[in-house]
């Protein structure tokens, strides 16, 4: 038998796709996996688990990847797969079953992989039946993979609490992420440190990337400040981005003056569907506007007049569906529909008013027709910036 340690060429069919999973897979002596796609235009990478019992191998491999020049949202969370094989012996192509795991549902088998050790050239694809395995055999591997297996990010325990329930999904809001003197901290640090872009809805600078990529697809990636690098860190360890497949690796500040807001916008598609804003200075009432059709390809565009991403005019009077008030020190994490689907925006008032809509008044002590006047607001919108070129394996 061929010891697996070591990197694999893996190639693995989803239906009739043959080449749906087309990359490098590194067998960790840990009983890690690490997966990097290698497919044409596809971008991506993955992770998971490995084990052997005997002759029987088993592994599990979370997967993000996506076309480089789709200009259509990528998937919210990475997909699961799972491969089941005896060990391949030394000099063999090894070929064994193809799983799909969708969440919360009975694995499906779609197809079958192919790995080879060689990294000259793609394993050629067999046609020959697979060998029978033995079930008893796989159902306890797969048990096993399955208490080794991560929970997806945001379906951990400690996010239940956060979750805004309602009509608008993937909104949580965590009240006190930051202490206040944290606050303070951070606002003299950007006090002292920014180089604000002046707009007329707001102040603004990006952190974490820099020019254009020499092939002119992507945006190379430049360092966080280190004050921003831990936020992005505890972010990534409470499993708001997964600090492999999807990291945080962009962040951009906003200031407004009290009578300043943003138009009602979507992020668009040149972001990972999620995104969490730090609150710092005065509250804000932040609304999301109800779902309209399915999202236009306008979010590589830019509209200058309103200065946040192109998408078409909403129709007059379009109330929004939800309100939260934001407050210093806070914690809004939108992902999924709320990201994908939901405009989200912040009037242009000096005084905000409560409104029946505010989800989350009562919460913080606030009754309908209280009124809160504004002051200077910041806030990070911290997000994973996806990459469109494979020049730069880090960003």
């Amino acid at each position: 038998m061929a010891s697996l340690e070591g990197e694999w060429f893996l190639r693995a069919s989803i239906m009739q796709c043959e080449d749906a999973i087309l990359g490098r897979i590194h067998f960790m002596d840990s009983g890690e996996l690490v997966y990097l796609t290698t497919a044409g235009d596809l971008l991506g990478r993955g992770i998971g688990r490995w084990l052997q019992e005997g002759r029987l191998v088993g592994f599990e491999l979370d997967i993000f990847q996506y076309e480089a020049t789709s200009k259509k949202h990528v998937q919210a969370e990475p997909h699961r797969f799972r491969g089941f094989s005896k060990c391949p012996e030394n000099g063999k192509v090894w070929v064994g079953e193809w799983q799909y795991l969708p969440f919360q549902q009975p694995p499906r088998l779609v197809g079958r992989f192919h790995a080879s050790q060689s990294m000259l050239k793609v394993p050629s694809l067999s046609s020959k039946p697979l060998e029978d395995l033995p079930k008893k055999l796989k159902e306890n591997l797969a048990m096993k993979l399955e208490k080794l297996s991560q929970t997806f990010p945001m379906m951990e325990p400690s996010w239940v609490p956060h979750h805004l329930a309602g009509k608008i999904q993937d909104v949580h809001y965590v009240r006190n992420f930051l202490e206040p003197k944290q606050v303070e901290e951070f606002e003299r640090i950007i006090d002292r440190t920014c180089d604000w872009e002046k707009m007329q809805t707001r102040d603004t600078q990006e952190f974490g990337s820099s020019g254009t990529c020499p092939c002119g697809r992507s945006l190379l990636r430049a360092a966080l400040p280190p004050w921003q690098s831990t936020m992005v860190d505890a972010l990534g360890s409470l499993g708001a981005f997964h600090p492999v497949l999807f990291p945080a690796n962009s962040v951009r500040l906003n200031a407004y003056k009290p009578g300043q807001g943003i138009h009602p916008h979507l992020d668009g598609p040149v972001y990972f569907p999620r995104a969490a804003i730090v609150s710092l200075g005065s509250h804000c009432i932040f609304d999301f506007y109800p779902r309209m059709g399915e999202p236009e390809e306008h979010g590589f565009s830019w509209d200058r007049d309103k200065e946040v991403p192109s998408s078409p005019q909403m129709p007059p009077g379009t109330k929004p569906q939800l309100s939260l008030l934001l407050e210093p020190g806070s914690l809004l994490v939108l992902s999924g529909d709320a990201f994908t689907y939901h405009r989200h925006g912040i009037k242009a008032v000096e005084e905000d008013e409560i409104t029946a809509e505010v989800k989350n008044a009562k919460d913080i002590g606030l009754s309908v027709g209280d009124s809160l006047r504004r002051t200077r607001r910041i806030s990070l919108t911290i997000r994973h910036l996806l990459p469109r070129c494979n020049c730069s394996p880090v960003f």
